[in-house]
């Protein structure tokens, strides 16, 4: 019988105030001690669960996959990520068993149909009047001189990506570049690997970055001071431009 359950939550459009809910009903229905986090985007990642709920005292973890489905790539990676991480805390009365997704429990998908079906009248009808599919705001480019594409897909985010976004926006705002930096975060951008990483443009150089100061140097060596950072760069296309 597990003592604790750690949550992957897959799920790449996922705004914070919903993330939130859905943290507080998973936790809250389970009796045992229980982390969420996401596998894309902002927050902690699934090492940093692990270590708080290991230094909890959990000794046999049960981590669910949450989504439905849940990705045959992920759910194919998963068990050799969560070994090297379990083989690196080096715990020996330490169990982590790597349950299913619920794609395949009749019972889980039965209550999602009943669900629906109840709240039938709550449903919003479609304004067909109103309907459109261009958005406020969304037709022009803000200005700006540097682009950041930042790599939240989950490999990365599990690497702690996902609390890299946080760093780099107070960085940037600190060392007064927010205004002229355009920041986009992205799915997979491949060299899992090597993350967390940053692509930088129209200068072409991706940056590895794995530590709040590295992000403190980047943004004040190449955006600020318009150099290169050579120590970190993992990839570089052709360009011409300078920094």
């Amino acid at each position: 019988m597990p003592d604790a359950i750690l949550f992957l939550v897959s799920q790449p459009y996922l705004s914070g105030k919903r993330f939130k809910q859905l943290q507080a009903g998973l936790s809250g229905a389970s009796a045992l001690p229980s982390a969420v986090v996401r596998m894309e985007g902002a927050g902690q990642s699934a090492m940093d669960a692990l270590d708080r709920l290991v230094a909890n005292q959990a000794r046999d973890i049960l981590i669910q996959p949450v989504g439905l489905p849940f990705s045959d790539s992920l759910m194919a990676w998963l068990p050799g990520a969560l070994g090297a991480w379990q083989r690196d805390a080096g715990i020996d009365d330490l169990k982590l068993s790597l349950a299913n997704d619920q794609i395949g429990d009749d019972t889980v998908l039965s209550a999602l149909v009943a669900s629906a079906l109840a709240g039938a009248d709550d449903a919003r009808p479609v304004d067909v009047e109103n309907g459109s599919i261009d958005g406020k705001g969304w037709d022009d480019v803000p200005p700006y001189r540097d682009h950041l594409l930042v790599c939240t897909g989950p490999r990365c985010t599990y690497r702690r990506a996902g609390l890299l976004r946080d760093v780099l926006n107070a960085e940037l705002s600190r060392q007064g570049v927010m205004r002229q930096t355009l920041v986009a975060t992205t799915g997979c951008l491949f060299p899992c690997n090597k993350g967390p990483m940053v692509a930088h443009y129209p200068a072409g150089r991706w940056y590895a970055l794995n530590t709040e100061r590295d992000v403190a140097t980047f943004v004040e060596t190449v955006l600020v001071k318009r150099r290169p950072l050579s120590q970190f760069v993992i990839h570089e296309a052709n360009t011409h431009d300078y920094a």
